[in-house]
């Protein structure tokens, strides 16, 4: 990346020492530290690490390290990720596709499926970059691996909203046979698209909140009010029954 031929160049000339530079693509902070410590607020989830301190499999400042820490930031902040193939997308209509998502609360992200694929082997670790996670979960199939096959992207999606997926899935048909969904992450599960059809139309995490707050409501009034007569009565029976038992001539 241009960025980081350049921030090497002034790190090597010392004209940088001790000061932070950071990058920003769609949202994401990623502050860069020299030996002295420093604090930001620019990106709170996003990663932030010492030149020093991580031993990456590839430089610090290369593109498959930045790509690595990227993609992390995209599935640890977004709780549906959908993957999709393009096809020859001309920039127009990647333009309307990128705007119309971003209307319905969702991203586009064009991915190197071979970066993401050493990514997804070391997803579960705090840094999939370094070079110990890269070796030692070489051999780990991710279940999300099969869906990188030809061009793919990643459509984010920040909640687990049903109705946001609906109106994303909408917008990828209007593109026809340039853009395909085969698969997602939804929060821990993933999801081939036949269940992502079916989500879709599943209610809200808000909406079942509700459904059950009044389901509740109805059954703590009424029928709370019905159990807690039945234990009282019950109780009163009893001890009457124990009553004329001890005194069998009292009326």
């Amino acid at each position: 990346m241009v960025f980081a031929r350049c921030l090497a160049s002034s790190l090597r000339g010392g004209i940088i020492a001790n000061a932070p530079r950071a990058s920003t693509i769609n949202g994401l902070s990623r502050v860069i530290l020299t030996r002295s410590s420093y604090s930001t607020e620019a990106a709170p989830k996003a990663p932030i690490f010492s030149l020093n301190d991580r031993a990456t499999a590839k430089p610090v400042l290369s593109r498959k390290t930045f790509l690595m820490d990227y993609y992390k930031y995209l599935n640890d902040n977004n709780e549906i990720v959908l993957y999709v193939h393009h096809n020859n997308i001309p920039k127009a209509d990647n333009k309307k596709l990128r705007s119309e998502l971003k209307k319905a609360g969702a991203q586009f992200n064009v991915i190197a499926n071979n970066i993401y694929t050493v990514y997804l082997r070391s997803a579960h670790e705090e840094d999939p970059a370094l070079a110990e996670s890269t070796k030692k979960n070489k051999d780990v199939k991710h279940p999300l691996h099969p869906l990188l096959s030809g061009p793919t992207a990643l459509i984010t999606i920040p909640k687990s909203d049903p109705s946001i997926v609906a109106q994303v899935l909408k917008t990828v048909r209007g593109f026809q046979d340039k853009l395909f969904v085969v698969g997602a992450r939804v929060e821990t599960t993933v999801n081939d698209l036949d269940e992502i059809n079916k989500f879709k139309d599943l209610p809200t995490k808000d909406q079942l909140n509700s459904q059950l707050a009044g389901l509740l409501t109805i059954l703590g009034g009424a029928g709370l009010v019905r159990t807690l007569e039945s234990a009282s009565n019950m109780l009163y029976l009893t001890l009457e029954e124990r009553r004329k038992d001890m005194d069998p001539n009292e009326e």
